[in-house]
């Protein structure tokens, strides 16, 4: 005898918000197998000698995966010859994962299978809230993959892909633990004060609940297997753990109403700039000062947007063209994290990525510069240090036989610093700033140096 399988949605717990559809399948059915009997507005069938429910699987199991599991097992098995209703809260395609691996298993087995539509928790906290999800744009999320993606910390950067300028409804807020985790994860884009709602039995008469209150005390409201959490979007300017707000803000300063000294720089003008606070991070890296650093990173991501937005303006490229370039080019380059090539130490990851480099050189048809090894690092950067870099790199070069030309002697000097293991760069800098102390001079400002 051949069955067949009507996956039915329950609503949000009101017995009066049950469609029709799901009444007139749940009546026709010879099994009602209800993912869970731990909802409201299930009287009727708890009584019902053709119903029993899968929450002894959730005590037995050891994960949620092996729940759901179990559960398409049972119902499947039940579905192969009988007519069976899987009852679930809500509608049964949202956030319903038994629901998606029931429908796979049931097409692979040919076994008849539809779905009744119901009143979603979207629907009930719509109501609600009293607000329009679409024309709010809001961004719906699972308290379950968020917790997931906490526990792979420190590793989880660009996995909390949300905009804060846009509304985040947090589905299966369950326990408290779960609301913690939560709460850790929204810090990272919202500020601690940010007000968000705790919204529980949303469309269950007499049993729903609505509480606001700060993100930082979000794991201090009651939660059930009812709740969910609704976070209202920033304004887009006050979004300052954002990247897109510093787009903004590069573009606004660039604006006709923005900044006249913004608007009147261009990619040769801001060139020094772009090193300067390139040498300020390295500064702040060598102080070993955190904070620091992090002020110096803005600083240099700054100088990204601007050429980015200059760029924009002038129809050459856009951020977005920015990110494809660096990104693309960090999957290509590493074929032994994210292809199937083999590269166990630093040494073999180091010849992988040099061929790499030399076959997009081919590719772009760039001849092959080894006639002038200085040529192969940027032009900007400071001769000493390039020459430092190629003497490191390659064989010791001999002493010069012309000493008496002063620029063989300070090659000479810098093979020698360079032989003994000692950087030229900071060398330099230590006898000149021990030579200016000694003369008791004031130091020279750079300021009185600077262009006008």
């Amino acid at each position: 005898m051949s069955g067949s399988l009507t996956i039915v949605g329950l609503g949000p717990g009101d017995p009066n918000l049950r469609t029709l559809g799901a009444q007139k399948a749940l009546d026709d059915a010879e099994q009602i197998i209800l993912r869970t009997a731990i909802h409201p507005g299930l009287d009727d069938l708890r009584g019902d000698p053709r119903t029993t429910a899968c929450d002894d699987l959730y005590e037995s199991r050891s994960s949620f995966e092996a729940v759901y599991e179990g559960i398409v097992e049972r119902v499947l098995g039940a579905a192969r010859s009988r007519r069976v209703a899987f009852a679930v809260p809500g509608h049964p395609l949202y956030g319903e994962r038994t629901v998606s691996l029931l429908l796979a298993r049931a097409a692979g087995e040919q076994i008849p299978t539809s779905v009744i539509a119901a009143v979603s928790a979207l629907d009930a906290i719509s109501s609600a809230l009293r607000l329009d999800p679409m024309s709010a744009q809001a961004q719906i999320l699972d308290a379950v993959s968020l917790d997931t993606w906490l526990r792979q910390e420190p590793f989880t950067g660009g996995l909390l892909d949300v905009a804060p300028t846009r509304p985040i409804l947090v589905n299966q807020v369950f326990s408290r633990e779960m609301a913690s985790s939560l709460k850790l994860a929204l810090s990272r884009i919202f500020p601690e004060e940010h007000q968000v709602v705790v919204v529980t039995a949303a469309g269950v008469c007499g049993e729903e609940r609505i509480v606001p209150c700060p993100l930082h005390e979000l794991d201090h409201v009651p939660v059930d297997h009812l709740t969910s959490v609704w976070v209202p979007a920033m304004a887009a300017l006050e979004a300052a753990r954002c990247a897109a707000t510093l787009h903004r803000l590069a573009a606004i300063l660039r604006s006709p109403e923005g900044c006249p000294w913004d608007r009147e720089q261009s990619h040769e003008s801001l060139r020094s700039a772009a090193i300067e606070e390139a040498h300020e991070v390295v500064d702040a890296i060598e102080e070993r000062d955190p904070e620091h650093l992090a002020e110096e990173l803005g600083d240099l991501l700054l100088q990204v947007a601007l050429h980015a937005q200059i760029a924009e303006e002038a129809g050459a490229f856009t951020i977005e063209d920015v990110y494809e370039h660096v990104n693309r080019k960090l999957v290509r380059r590493h074929p032994h994290v994210f292809g199937d090539v083999s590269a166990r130490t630093s040494e073999e990851v180091i010849l992988t990525w040099q061929g790499i480099k030399a076959s997009e050189r081919r590719d772009k048809g760039e001849v092959q510069r080894g006639q002038d090894p200085l040529s192969e690092m940027p032009r900007s950067m400071p001769v000493l240090t390039r020459v430092a870099r190629l003497l490191t790199a390659r064989s010791p070069a001999s002493v010069s036989s012309h000493p008496d030309d002063p620029g063989e002697r300070l090659f000479d000097a810098v093979l020698e610093l360079v032989a003994t293991g000692l950087d030229p760069e900071r060398e330099l800098e230590r006898v000149a700033r021990s030579r200016m102390t000694a003369t008791g001079g004031p130091e020279p400002s750079l300021e009185e140096h600077e262009p006008t």
